[in-house]
């Protein structure tokens, strides 16, 4: 048999200021041809995934490169064998963030090289010792430079120089560190503060005069809130007056600041308090798009709604009758004895299908690990029989870790091929489940229960709500529901109640002509 070529994940990063350093050796170009080489080395025919994170910082693992690492460790089995990086704290700068990853690539029996370090490995207590050890000298680095700049930008703020990268809307920069008036934009400045502060101005409007400035309103509040237009810059908590020339005085920004407080009390006292949608993120629209909460103010009321998030779809549907909706389907099918009974009987259908399927593919799988377990004892009994040596080690090498590579494969597929239990007395066990199920569903229909509550027990009883069709006046829904009664019932993922139901315009005044479709 030929032998299986290893492959190996060779991950590289540069720092976000890497692009300006002298030190060439950190680019991403170098680190992956040295690491290719370190590897070619020792195996020649080996494979490479190359995944690299360009000027992302190491603090921590929210990096589109890690995150595809990790996914593959979540992976049976993993796609690679070994995780190749040119130095440790490329991979990371802090423990917290390290160990999980080392974890998964023991988890996942992959191997780990960093080239400039060769002591470095995670099997044996010494070993993590000294694992451990370099990473928390890497995080002690990161922490040192980070006060190190922290210090540096309160010095520039303390003796008058602007410490942020670019200067706000009216103002420039002269040099690195001073900020003046742009007399060019510093009229909108000034016109956006005076009609605000009249009440005669809103995002839409901006939007419409100035496009392109203000992606969103988050962008155009923070201007209003923004000091420095008084000329006082605000560093780490810190106020610093006479900092820059002003563009606004101080009376428009204070009344500004007073109608975006009295603007942000109103919102949230709308109706008496903000509406808690139960069933967000688990709608979605027939066009195939999630529906997200939104709300619509009339006059002195505010409506709230389940939006469609593709523009071309428009579909929308009120909030608090689609949740009440949820809410009487789930509590009327967790009632049910019949419906716990069909859905116990068709999970034991489905799991002696599938047991009868696996028999034949789990017998093959067991008969091939047999013989991989036997080829990879074979290996290992040439070194303790000492017919490895110098001219014959890279052979073996390759042919214990290709064993042991078909070795893992076939025992995870073993696994991933065990029979569930099929042995359930539906009689018996179908009491308890009723009883757990009424109280689920008394809790859910509960107004009075804390809004948290409620919303877990939804997340875990609503598998899946699908809009199906949309008329003039009503909305057919799809509600897949799992019977999740805490350890009632060990197979409790695997008990589904489907239900289709039409909800009408006006839905609370006409219960009555809501439709049901078992």
């Amino acid at each position: 048999m030929k032998p299986l070529k290893k492959t190996y994940l060779l991950y590289a990063r540069v720092s976000p200021k890497g692009s300006q350093w002298a030190c060439e050796e950190t680019s991403i170009a170098v680190q992956l041809s040295d690491m290719r080489a370190r590897v070619l080395s020792t195996c020649p025919n080996a494979q490479f995934i190359e995944v690299f994170d360009e000027f992302k910082s190491g603090k921590d693992l929210n990096r589109p490169g890690i995150q595809r690492i990790l996914g593959d460790l979540s992976k049976s089995p993993c796609p690679w064998q070994c995780l190749v990086v040119w130095n440790l704290d490329r991979l990371s700068r802090s423990l917290n963030d390290a160990i999980p990853i080392f974890s998964k690539l023991r988890d996942a029996n992959c191997e780990f090289i960093s080239i400039n370090q060769e002591y470095l490995s995670y099997t044996g207590a010494m070993a993590r010792y000294m694992l451990h050890q370099t990473i928390a000298l890497a995080e002690l680095e990161r922490g040192m430079t980070a006060e190190r700049v922290s210090a540096k930008l309160r010095y520039l703020a303390e003796t008058g120089k602007y410490p942020s990268g670019r200067a706000p809307l009216g103002y420039r920069k002269t040099d690195k560190y001073t900020v003046v008036v742009d007399e060019e934009k510093a009229p909108i400045i000034r016109y956006i503060f005076k009609e605000f502060n009249e009440g005669r101005l809103g995002f839409e409007n901006v939007s419409k005069l100035y496009p392109g400035i203000f992606k969103n309103r988050q962008q155009l509040y923070r201007l209003l809130r923004n000091k420095l237009y008084i000329g006082v810059l605000v560093w780490n908590g810190v106020e610093y007056p006479g900092f820059c020339p002003p563009i606004i005085d101080k009376k428009t920004f204070d009344n500004v600041q007073t109608l975006l407080e009295k603007s942000r009390r109103n919102y949230s006292k709308i109706n008496g308090k903000k509406y808690d949608y139960l069933l967000s993120g688990l709608l979605v629209c027939h066009c195939g798009r999630h529906m997200t909460p939104y709300s619509v103010k009339k006059g002195d009321k505010r409506f709230f709604y389940y939006k469609c998030t593709n523009p071309q779809c428009k579909n929308a549907v009120n909030a608090e009758d689609m949740d009440a909706a949820v809410v009487d389907e789930l509590v009327r099918n967790y009632t049910q004895e019949s419906k716990i009974r069909e859905s116990i009987k068709v999970y034991l259908e489905e799991t002696e299908a599938a047991n009868a399927a696996k028999s034949s593919k789990r017998a093959k799988v067991e008969k091939e690990l047999a013989a991989a377990r036997e080829k990879e004892k074979r290996a290992a009994d040439m070194f303790w029989n000492g017919l490895v040596n110098q001219s014959n080690k890279d052979y073996w090498n390759d042919e214990l870790a290709n064993a042991r590579a078909v070795r893992v494969d076939l025992e995870n597929q073993f696994n991933e091929l065990q029979q569930p239990s099929a042995d359930v007395d539906i009689d018996k066990a179908l009491p308890a489940l009723i009883e757990a199920a009424a109280e689920w569903a008394k809790k859910i229909a509960a107004g009075e229960v804390d809004y948290s509550i409620r919303r877990n027990l939804i997340m875990s009883a609503v598998q899946s709500c699908i809009c199906l069709s949309r008329e003039n006046n009503s909305i057919t829904f799809e509600l897949t529901l799992v019977m999740n009664c805490g350890n009632v019932w060990r197979a409790e993922r695997d008990l589904i109640i489907t239900c289709i139901f039409t909800l009408f315009c006006g839905y609370r005044s006409r219960v009555s002509s809501r439709q049901h479709v078992v």
